[in-house]
């Protein structure tokens, strides 16, 4: 680069180089269109980037961004679905990439980030996955249904033991928090974390809101891992498929242990990082067993749990 030495002189003095440039500035401002400077000279330009100022995430999307691919066609499709889903749902299409930055939420743990970023790919081993490779087509098919396991089935239509159970204890939760968001295909499970529900709940606090989308992500999540047991660790035995009771057991324990992971993350501690008492208040107080009886605090509490008393499931289909 070269060296620049700047020389303050004092204005209207006469000063030749000083008088001019006061007339270019003049003639400039006269001007109804702004014209764009020249370009520098590419010897006074100086190249790469200085390390002093430039942090890993920043060189990290640099280096993406030259290296930036097309996008797979599975990926389009899988979020064009999303997308779609959502607007059916709520009346609003999120962008692309505000369903990438929604599974980046806090909201969202760790290894439930990693499947949701194979799902949105459309990169899980299943179904059609399966079908182009020689000697393993069959894992393509559900043993329980004879039908091609995508996503969507393992979701919303298998007969095996799981989605059925859970996602009937998580409409039992929606609907004591007031919460009527049906979901009706892939698109709008997938879309969860990114689904606006501002215009569908009017009525219906942030709080609620936030309960709907860790609802719906804990619970797709969990349908994943019983699939995986059921059919991988398990090899499908019928013999070894979970009870109703043990699947309602691990919804409980599952649900229960992300409660109590959002009451200590308000802790003190964590400083600007924590989660305010008034959100996790919010997002749970309709759900949890006993509120009446409860403090308007009762976080940290001892013996408190999000569940449905057995004298509220009357009426509940």
């Amino acid at each position: 680069s070269a060296p620049t030495t700047l020389r303050w002189v004092k204005g209207h003095a006469g000063t030749l180089g000083n008088e001019e440039a006061d007339k270019l500035a003049n003639l400039g401002a006269g001007k109804a269109r702004a014209e764009a400077l020249p370009p520098a000279p590419l010897q006074y330009i100086r190249r790469g980037a200085a390390l002093r100022g430039i942090t890993q995430r920043i060189a990290y999307l640099g280096v993406r961004h030259r290296k930036r691919k097309e996008d797979r066609q599975a990926t389009v499709r899988m979020l064009d679905q999303v997308t779609a889903a959502l607007e059916a749902q709520t009346g609003i299409r999120p962008t692309e990439v505000k369903v990438w930055k929604a599974i980046r939420s806090r909201d969202m743990p760790r290894k439930v980030r990693d499947f949701w970023w194979k799902a949105l790919h459309d990169a899980l081993r299943v179904g059609g996955f399966w079908m182009h490779i020689p000697g393993y087509e069959t894992r393509a098919i559900c043993d329980a249904c004879g039908c091609e396991e995508s996503l969507e089935h393992i979701m919303l239509e298998c007969d095996a033991p799981g989605q059925k159970t859970i996602w009937s204890e998580v409409r039992q939760l929606l609907r004591q928090a007031g919460i009527d968001v049906p979901l009706a295909n892939l698109g709008s499970i997938l879309g969860a974390p990114a689904a606006d529900l501002t215009e569908k709940l009017p009525k219906s606090t942030a709080g609620g809101r936030r309960l709907y989308k860790i609802l719906i992500v804990e619970a797709t999540h969990l349908i994943w891992k019983i699939r995986c047991e059921r059919v991988i660790e398990h090899g499908n035995d019928p013999d070894r498929w979970p009870s109703v009771g043990e699947l309602t057991g691990r919804w409980k324990a599952t649900i229960n242990r992300r409660f109590a992971m959002d009451q200590i993350l308000t802790a003190s501690r964590f400083e600007k990082k924590a989660t305010p008492r008034d959100r996790v208040l919010q997002t749970w107080g309709e759900v949890v067993i006993n509120r009446e009886a409860l403090p308007k605090d009762w976080i940290g509490k001892p013996g408190v749990l999000v569940g449905i008393l057995q004298h509220q499931l009357t009426g509940v289909g």
